[in-house]
């Protein structure tokens, strides 16, 4: 449950200005700044932010801000000690409607004659149809990984998740004031081997771990300084499949687009997207028209979005960020009709390897789902945790069959594309 203490705004002096925070009731040396928009915050969120990490930069965060998926707005937390700020949390609230997200698959449901199961699967129906409230999510919906907050001084993983929980309840208390009713609190995306100390602090702090579909990543070996020499790491098996993928991408022209030229094409690179995001079993929301266009507006060569043209049609583009020493292989969009005959995806896939290669990145963040295709890469996976926390109202049976919805497990088989011994490097 979460607490429901009133808090009050103190005054406190940093960097020679007052600041309007509020302590926290758990952590009394600390307190925090609550904005909605990160211009409000800028200054100082950015001399704490990481400095490796683009995805908790102002400059990102502000485009998402000003082109958001629907139903999504924005709180930004600052922590301060003793008047120095020392950590960010960034936060998302986001109102959730699970039958509108899900793409349900009636026939495979009525396959069943099974009594139990026609019984369980109508109760599932029932409260689907009824899932509707808002998530407070620390971290990013758009993004796999660890982008909920930051620390720029040491602090140990069980006084973070202490004051990561403090500082949501004093949220929720202001979120509750202003009448905006949150149900769930989620922290999102954590390394399964790393976080067993916040495992620990959150779950004493009633919050409910639960494991998402693995992220794919792939590291760039040393020696792949060229997409042949990538290749020649592979077993024959798979070179042979590679190249195959080439040639029947023989038709396709890319190009890397110019912010011109994606707003030229900007109905069709949406409509393409949607492609994808209608297809997928569940999807949670749906990107702004605009959010392709700006984010190159804003990040400059740090985004290229790569558009794949057969017969002078547009079928195809895919976008990347570079976010320092990995590349965020970032949304795509593919008209079906042109991706078996082209093998348009895998070719996605390949050119999303080289791009890495010819960018001198050290990994590549594959994201979610299709896990057996990108494995067949080089991709590999990764476990990832979330927590969440609910109010009395939700059982946390109940809500463990949302996110039962939330993330459909994908049978998959991994694959290893490369040979046993890959060619060392002295």
């Amino acid at each position: 449950m979460f607490s429901s203490n009133n808090i009050s705004k103190q005054l406190i002096n940093a960097n020679q200005q007052n600041i309007e925070v509020y302590p926290l009731s758990k952590n009394a040396a600390y307190s925090i700044q609550i904005k909605s928009s990160i211009k409000d915050i800028q200054e100082v969120w950015d001399a704490v932010a990481p400095k490796e990490n683009l995805f908790l930069q102002s400059t990102y965060l502000q485009t998402l801000e000003n082109f958001p998926p629907e139903k999504m707005s924005f709180r930004y937390i600052v922590f301060y000690k003793e008047n120095q700020p020392i950590g960010i949390a960034y936060n998302q609230i986001f109102k959730l409607n699970v039958e509108d997200s899900l793409q349900q698959s009636n026939e495979e449901e009525n396959k069943s004659n099974c009594l139990i199961r026609a019984f369980s699967n109508a109760a599932k129906k029932w409260f689907i149809k009824r899932a509707e409230f808002n998530l407070l999510i620390c971290g990013n919906l758009l993004l796999t990984g660890e982008y909920g907050f930051h620390f720029n001084v040491p602090v140990n993983e069980q006084q973070t998740a202490s004051l990561i929980q403090d500082a949501l309840d004093a949220l929720q208390n202001i979120l509750d004031k202003e009448q905006t009713k949150v149900s769930v609190h989620l922290l999102k995306d954590y390394k399964i081997e790393t976080c067993e100390a916040l495992k620990e602090q959150l779950q004493k702090e009633t919050y409910h771990p639960f494991l998402m579909q693995p992220s794919m990543y792939m590291n760039i070996r040393p020696n792949w300084d060229s997409f042949d020499n990538y290749l020649g790491d592979m077993s024959s098996k798979y070179r042979v499949r590679a190249k195959r993928a080439r040639k029947k991408g023989d038709a396709i022209l890319k190009k890397e687009l110019t912010l011109e030229e994606m707003e030229a094409h900007e109905e069709r690179i949406y409509e393409l997207y949607k492609m994808i995001a209608d297809g997928a079993g569940f999807n949670a929301f749906l990107l702004h028209k605009q959010y392709f266009t700006e984010l190159k507006r804003d990040l400059g060569d740090r985004y290229k979005l790569t558009a794949y043209f057969i017969d002078n049609q547009l079928v195809a583009f895919y976008t990347t960020i570079f976010n320092y020493k990995e590349m965020d292989a970032h949304f795509l969009g593919v008209d079906g009709a042109y991706n078996r005959e082209h093998q348009v995806y895998l070719n996605i896939l390949y050119d999303l390897v080289n791009r890495a290669i010819e960018g001198g990145v050290e990994r590549i963040d594959f994201a979610r789902t299709a896990l057996e295709i990108k494995s067949s890469v080089g991709a590999v996976s990764q476990d990832m945790l979330c927590f969440f926390k609910h109010r009395s109202t939700l059982s946390s049976k109940i809500l463990q069959l949302v996110f039962d919805s939330l993330n459909p497990k994908e049978e998959w088989q991994p694959r290893s594309p490369f040979k046993s011994d890959p060619v060392s490097v002295g």
